[in-house]
């Protein structure tokens, strides 16, 4: 009754659970999670070793100290586990070491970690777009989290409060905030707001500086969820607004009597200023989207950085190994003539010694070792030629260089991305290339191949069976065009128009974010181009970007500065 139970909490774990043996590295338990993620039962996994699972270099260096005794608990770490159906996914993992009768043994505790990666990887999308964003409002925008420190200010905050430059790069939250209200008339009022992060309502207040100036300062609360982690805070210089109220309204009172034009002409400037208050509130509203954007776009930065620094780190390996198998190839064809030159002389050996020779070549299978030589070299080095080529892409496809312009081939960075994305995609459908050769164009090959893998992506998700997915490329003297077609399912009329829209998806919760369609218009956009789409339920979608062959130098000098 007790291994029963037990065996059930093991069951209803949500982590998959793997306990081995140290002395022979054999599973000995497993879980349903297990069972359910990697694809085998539970019989054949406790015929495994827990290398058949763990491959990695890292993996096999510790298995082999588990195995000769040394081992030690080991907290989140990375690793890729080989499925049943051959492929290989990414999970986070714990070990710890227990004691049962007398005899060490390993519980290993692991997790799936291929849907946080991807959430990790759709959020980094729009980081640099939002921060140009928040540098491009007229408005001084002051983000505070829940711990009471500066999250975040922009170039506008720090310039309209004149903070000192000293300040700013010592990063002395504290010394800012003080600074800020000691300029201020109402330093009771602006210290209580600047305070009150927790506060779950909206407020607006007029702070007035001591050399005269007039702020306007609306703040809300920032949830994750329905949780607050921090307040936004919105900075209006309405000097000038004041004073012209406080000039209207003793006009008002002195001439209040006078012709009824001048009354026409104050109610239509406070219209104005009433739109102008508006237009600032949604502004305000729509900053909590901008933050999450922001961060998006961070992590999608040093995400890049990482796959082309992978990306180095395998070619050294690869570089070699490829040496060594040339090497080995020679060393071979050279041991092979020495054999034969051997063989031709087996005929002048004495009867019995021949007949050792033969049993030994019939043993050994001599014959076979000598066809598949060759084979195996020459497979090995077509492997080898895989590696380099999937490591190149890596490297197109990230492109460290970041947002210079360069000149590219569109042709390529569809190749490249395509392989990156290759797994989401070769389950789904048949990709089909109509290339025309296009020219190489100037643009940021980083930015362009991001837009091609949420295309490419979309068109998979939206293939419910098996399908095809077209790239076809064009030009003509003034643009490029490249096509991504697919099968699928089609996108409904009433939906065609809000694609393009940030955060807008029809997936289910957790699967997008509704950024990816947001950040190609605007990648798209920034490159002088634009994007076309047509759509027909149920018979598929296609998307039609067309980039100029140049870019406008407004347009170039626009990338630059953001």
């Amino acid at each position: 009754m007790i291994s029963e139970l037990r065996q059930l909490m093991l069951d209803h774990s949500p982590q998959m659970m793997l306990l081995v043996d140290p002395d022979d590295l054999r599973i000995i338990v497993v879980n349903k999670v297990a069972e359910q993620v990697l694809g085998y039962t539970a019989a054949q996994l406790t015929e495994m070793l827990i290398t058949d699972i763990e491959s990695s270099l890292q993996d096999v260096f510790y298995w082999e100290d588990a195995r000769g005794g040394h081992f030690q608990d080991i907290d989140g770490q990375e690793g890729e586990y080989q499925r049943a159906d051959g492929t290989q996914i990414l999970v986070t993992k714990s070990l710890r070491v227990l004691r049962y009768e007398e005899r060490w043994l390993i519980l290993i505790l692991a997790r799936d970690a291929r849907q946080e990666r991807r959430v990790e990887a759709v959020l980094e999308q729009t980081l640099s777009q939002l921060r140009t964003t928040l540098e491009a409002t007229g408005n001084g925008i002051l983000v505070i989290d829940w711990h009471n420190s500066i999250a975040s200010m922009n170039r506008q905050f720090s310039e309209m409060w004149h903070i000192p430059e000293a300040f700013l790069k010592s990063g002395n939250d504290a010394a800012i905030l003080e600074f800020l209200t000691a300029n201020v008339v109402e330093q009771g009022l602006c210290r209580e707001r600047l305070q009150q992060v927790s506060d779950p309502h909206e407020s607006m207040d007029l702070l007035h500086l001591h050399d005269g100036r007039v702020f306007e300062c609306r703040s809300r609360p920032q949830f994750l969820g329905e949780r607050i982690i921090g307040r936004v805070y919105g900075f209006i210089d309405t000097t000038e607004r004041e004073h012209t109220e406080r000039a209207l309204r003793e006009s008002r009172d002195q001439l209040e009597s006078r012709v009824h034009e001048r009354t026409l002409a104050l109610q239509l400037a406070n219209l104005t200023l009433e739109n102008e208050k508006a237009r600032q509130a949604d502004l305000i509203r729509k900053l909590g989207e901008a933050q999450n954007q922001l961060l998006q776009s961070e992590k999608m930065a040093s995400i890049g950085v990482l796959a082309a620094g992978v990306a180095h780190e395998i070619n050294n390996p690869v570089g070699f190994v490829n040496s060594n198998l040339s090497s080995l190839q020679r060393y071979m064809d050279s041991l092979l003539q020495l054999l034969d030159a051997y063989e031709a002389r087996e005929r002048h050996l004495p009867e019995a010694e021949r007949a050792a020779l033969q049993a030994l070549r019939k043993e050994i299978d001599a014959d076979y070792l000598r066809a598949d030589l060759g084979s195996l070299l020459s497979e090995s080095m077509d492997g080898l030629d895989r590696i380099k080529r999937i490591v190149q892409d890596m490297k197109d496809f990230s492109h460290v260089s970041g947002g210079e312009m360069l000149a590219a081939n569109i042709e390529t960075g569809l190749d490249s991305t395509l392989n990156v994305v290759w797994n989401e995609i070769k389950y789904k459908a048949e990709v089909v290339k109509q290339y025309s050769g296009v020219p190489e164009i100037e643009c940021i090959p980083s930015q362009l191949n991001q837009v091609f893998m949420n295309l490419l992506v979309n068109a998979a998700h939206a293939i419910e069976a098996r399908g095809s997915i077209v790239l076809r490329t064009a030009y003509d003297d003034a643009s490029i065009t490249v096509v991504v077609s697919d099968t699928g399912s089609g996108i409904p009329p009433e939906n065609l128009g809000r694609i393009f829209e940030p955060f807008f998806t029809t997936k289910p919760v957790g699967k997008g974010t509704g950024l990816g369609l947001s950040m190609s218009y605007s990648i798209v956009q920034k490159h002088g181009g634009r994007i076309e789409v047509e759509s027909e339920l149920g018979k598929g979608s296609t998307f039609r970007v067309i980039l100029p062959r140049q870019m406008a130098a407004s347009s170039a000098e626009a990338d630059v500065a953001n």
